[in-house]
């Protein structure tokens, strides 16, 4: 039965609910659906709308075609094309358990997770057989056509997206209640989130002078500084030296990280950390390369990646977790930019710094006269 939203709070504490683009269905998400009916109550399905499902790939259905067909599988006892969020339909359906596949285990958007917390929804992960709709179109569309197709998609992003503002980041972005969990840019609210990370920079690039890009409140700075390494730092919000500690306020320069602020070589480790997915997939490569005339050896980066990528230039955004986040690239078409700015990858220390297993680390060298790699 296909049901508008305004009939969901009829279902309330009444259903196990299950979402996604099912563009196209394939047998992973049927093994999904059966799973989710063995728990023994109705399985309402939240088909995404056709905006969601853009912003991953064309559409190859529309909604109302996939809400049809769904709603003819047998596990599925109620379906409703969605017009608004999940957090939204979540809120007003109140199912007795909100059921995802394995994958969005830990990755689940915060709003999600915020509604169900707030309404008692008990979240299930399912183990079920994954496949992938956008990499089964991107196998169908394969060829000439399909990479035409990636790259018409890819560049009416590019020239779509709106750059934010340096004043974005005030003291209400670094400090505010909003980032919840203690996760606040001062130095004791940082230290036991880093870790090991500032010892591990010093052990494996043993470097000399280090840059660090888009280096917010100067906190891995400081840290750096307290292990002997000589550190300066490159932000664009004009708050930042406010907020920074006062040991490296005047290391710090307020300018656009896109920019070439340093003379070339002339730092032999940059670092850029959780700040590329901020900027435009245009500043992104501006960056890049300010990062690699600066740097004579490594750069080291950090960054949100594209969580289900189907093909290289996939592109999405973060929302959910920062207004801010509006370019999560491939790691692989990241890693060609450094490579076309003549540095090699370092697939080596990506493990070494990448003690947490994230999957967000990029560690590149510089090849050439100044770097290891002549």
């Amino acid at each position: 039965m296909i049901v508008d939203f305004s009939e969901l709070k009829k279902y309330r504490k009444q259903v196990a609910m299950v979402d996604g683009g099912f563009d196209p269905l394939h047998a992973g998400h049927i093994g999904y659906f059966a799973k989710t009916a063995e728990m023994g109550l109705p399985v309402l399905c939240n088909v995404s709308s056709d905006e969601y499902v853009s912003s991953k790939h064309p559409p190859f259905l529309r909604g109302v075609q996939r809400t049809s067909i769904i709603d003819s599988v047998r596990h599925i006892s109620f379906t409703h094309l969605s017009t608004t969020t999940t957090a939204a339909v979540l809120r007003e359906l109140q199912p007795k358990c909100y059921v995802k596949g394995k994958d969005w285990e830990g990755r689940l958007p915060a709003e999600e997770r915020e509604v169900c917390k707030a309404l008692g929804i008990e979240i299930i992960y399912l183990d079920t057989v994954l496949d992938s709709s956008s990499r089964l179109l991107s196998d169908y569309f394969g060829g000439k056509t399909g990479y035409a197709s990636r790259v018409q998609d890819f560049e009416r992003l590019v020239f779509s997206q709106g750059s934010f503002e340096p004043g974005t980041y005030d003291d209400e972005y670094f400090t505010g209640e909003w980032r919840g969990e203690g996760n606040t840019y001062d130095v004791e609210s940082r230290r036991p989130i880093e870790g090991k990370n500032p010892q591990l920079i010093k052990e494996v690039f043993e470097p000399e002078r280090v840059l660090d890009v888009g280096c917010g409140p100067g906190v891995l700075m400081y840290l750096l500084q307290e292990l002997g390494v000589t550190v300066s730092g490159i932000d664009f919000s004009s708050h930042i030296r406010d907020l920074a500690p006062e040991e490296v306020r005047g290391a710090i320069m307020v300018g656009p990280v896109t920019e070439q602020l340093v003379p070339d070589d002339s730092y032999d480790l940059v670092i850029c950390r959780e700040t590329l997915e901020h900027l435009t997939v245009l500043q992104v490569r501006e960056a890049v390369q300010s990062m690699c005339r600066a740097s004579s050896r490594y750069v080291y980066v950090t960054t949100r990646f594209h969580p289900d990528s189907a093909h290289l230039l996939d592109v999405t955004d973060q929302f959910e977790l920062d207004p801010t986040h509006i370019t999560l690239l491939t790691k692989e078409f990241l890693r060609v930019m450094f490579v076309l700015e003549g540095f090699r990858s370092r697939s080596d220390l990506e493990g070494r710094m990448d003690w947490l297993g994230k999957g967000r680390v990029l560690v590149m060298e510089k090849q050439g006269p100044t770097g290891s790699g002549s």
